[in-house]
Parts: structure tokens; sequence; C-alpha cells
């Protein structure tokens, strides 16, 4: 390791709490590739979890992060109920300089901060919920887009202790993001989202495949209702869970991406899109920023429909929008923005 910001007023040692129990990583890259950037400026920095399982487990994450899996209290609470006395103990004998808990409104969170001493500097990483009570006593927010912060988080936005965490983009995986011409797309509206809730609210897409082809991944218990409902219009197409190799293949060969959800932070699915050539339309009151001008709209439910045929309307506009969604990901995302944060969390939990 590189001595960089080692040791800065003591922070030299930092958890990172992954505050929903599960024994998966799959969704913590981001995550994890921030705790290597920050091991590689000399902060050890280890990854904390709960799973159901009955013992404690380690592991190095991508070969390099040691990651910590403690048992869960009682597995049968929901989520955001659940504890863990092992994952407390964990924490409490690495005696962190700081830590950064990410998801807020887990009673985890407070349940391991009273175990740290008191000049423990804390750390706020949103995962979709923007309430928890150690947001008074935190030093620093990671977010997921300025105007989410402003809103939510306004003395730690005013006092400049509220960084963009960027998303992480397998801009390889994904391609070269050229937006598809419309006689080379296999599908008009793309949504990308689990049937598991009612808030993802995919039903709204309906009304378009009468005259669009729509396209809709994922997959829930709401999905078996919405099939036998609609499962003969040859203009909608039910994807069902896919891999996410399968995911960007269906994005590259269709024109735009609606997300549909009535509450949410930034899903990585709208970035991913973004990344894909798509322009990417969703609810303002759902997401306030995080789609830039030019490479998507922010709309009202009312001017959903409007959105949605002007942009299908004028595929020069759409193709426009498509390479600039392109652009802002490749500037604001991925594996080097998330490294170059590193920096930036370590002086914030570092100051006074």
């Amino acid at each position: 390791m590189t001595s960089g910001l080692s040791g800065a007023k003591g922070v030299q040692r930092l958890a990172i709490l992954m505050s929903h129990s599960s024994r998966t990583m799959g969704g913590a890259r981001r995550d994890i590739i921030l705790a290597r950037a920050l091991r590689a400026r000399g902060i050890d920095a280890r990854m904390f979890r709960m799973h159901p399982g009955p013992e404690t487990e380690r592991e190095m994450l991508m070969d390099s992060v040691p990651g910590t899996f403690c048992s869960s209290d009682d597995p049968k609470l929901p989520v955001h109920r659940q504890t863990s006395a092992a994952l407390r103990a964990e924490i409490a004998a690495f005696a962190p300089d700081a830590i950064l808990y990410k998801g807020l409104g887990y009673d985890v969170n407070a349940d391991v901060q009273s175990a740290l001493p008191s000049g423990t500097r804390i750390g706020l990483v949103i995962g979709g919920g923007v309430k928890d009570p150690l947001v008074p006593q935190a030093s620093l927010v990671l977010g997921e887009y300025p105007e989410q912060m402003q809103q939510h988080f306004p003395e730690l936005f005013k006092a400049k202790r509220a960084l963009v965490l960027p998303k992480f983009i397998d801009l390889t995986a994904i391609g070269d993001g050229r937006p598809v011409p419309r006689r080379e797309a296999l599908h008009d509206i793309a949504n990308v989202g689990n049937f598991g809730e009612t808030r993802k609210n995919q039903g709204v897409l309906l009304p378009f495949a009468e005259r669009h082809r729509v396209v809709l991944i994922g997959a829930g218990p709401l999905l078996a209702p919405l099939q036998k409902a609609h499962g003969d219009n040859p203009n909608l197409t039910f994807a069902g869970h896919l891999p996410q190799p399968k995911v960007f293949e269906v994005l590259r060969r269709s024109r735009i991406m609606v997300h549909t959800s009535t509450m949410d932070g930034l899903p990585r699915a709208t970035v991913e899109g973004m990344a894909c050539g798509l322009p990417v339309i969703a609810f303002q009151k759902t997401i306030s920023g995080g789609i830039p001008p030019g490479a998507g709209l922010l709309v009202s439910e009312a001017g959903l429909p409007h959105a949605v045929e002007l942009l299908l309307a004028d595929d020069g506009m759409r193709m426009r929008m498509g390479r600039a969604a392109r652009r802002y990901v490749e500037r604001n995302h991925g594996k080097a923005a998330i490294e170059a944060c590193a920096g930036e969390v370590i002086r914030l939990l570092s100051e006074d």
C-alpha cells in the first residue's frame, strides 16, 4: 500500500457496514471498489455484513478487501429490523477510527454505533432511504446526486460534506453505447425493475403497448397477473429475470428507457440504460436529479405520455440524447470515478 492519507488525524482504520443482511455481495461492487481504493491510500478499510448463516464467515473481496459476515440475531425479522451481537463485537474489536454505513434506516446502524467510542467518525451512504437516527452525528454523506443531498441533508450539503458516490457501471460489458437507429431496434420502450413491489408501477406502461413495442425486464410475484391479463399482446414482451449481459443486450436494441417507479433513489439500472445509449424518462417526484438535461427527461406522471411520444417520434433528437447520456456516464460513473472519490472520503472523515 502507498502512504497516501494514512494516519491523517488518526484515521487509519475504516469499517464499511453493508446494513442489509445478505451473504451475497453482487450488488456491492461499487463499495468494494471504494474500499480497495481506500486501502491503496494506506487506510485499513474492511467490509462487514450480517447474513442468515449460523457462523461468522470471512473472505477476501476482489482478492484485496477483507470481508466479515456475521450471523443475524433473528433472520426472520424484516431486514430493516435485524441486528447482530456478533457483528457488533467484530466491528468493536476492529476499533475503526471511522465507519461508513451503507443503507439508512436499518436498526443495525445505531446498534453497531452504540458499541463504538464517541469519537468514531460516521459517514452515511445512501442506498434508497434517506432517514436514520445517526444523521445528526454524521461527518459525511455519500449520495446519488446533488439535488437529493441538498433536499434531505441540507446541513451537510451546505457544509460541503456531501459527495456523489458514482455507480459501478461495466462499460466494457455494455459496449460502445451507440444509440440504436429506429430500423434496427427490437423494442421501443424498455423498463428494468423487479415485480415484487407496487411502487415499481410497471402497469403505467401497458397503454403504450397499443402502438409501441414494450419490453419489461424483471421478475417477482406481481409479474404473473400482468402476463395473464396482457400476455397475448404481440407488442408486449415479458423478458423475466435476465443475467446482466442479457439485460445489456436487450437495452442495446431498445430506443428509450422509461423508469416508472414512484419511490426510489437513482437506480443503477437507469444509469446502465444511459450507458447503453438510451435516453431515460423518469418521474420528477421520484428522481429529482442524476439524469441531466439532454440525456433524458424528468416529468410528472401526467406528462409521461407526451414525453414518450415526443422522443419516439423524433429519432434524431432521441439519438442525440442517447449519445449525451452515454458521455455523461463515461464522465461521472464507473470504476475510475469511484476510485477518485476515495481521497475526498478520507479527507472529510478526517477533518473536524
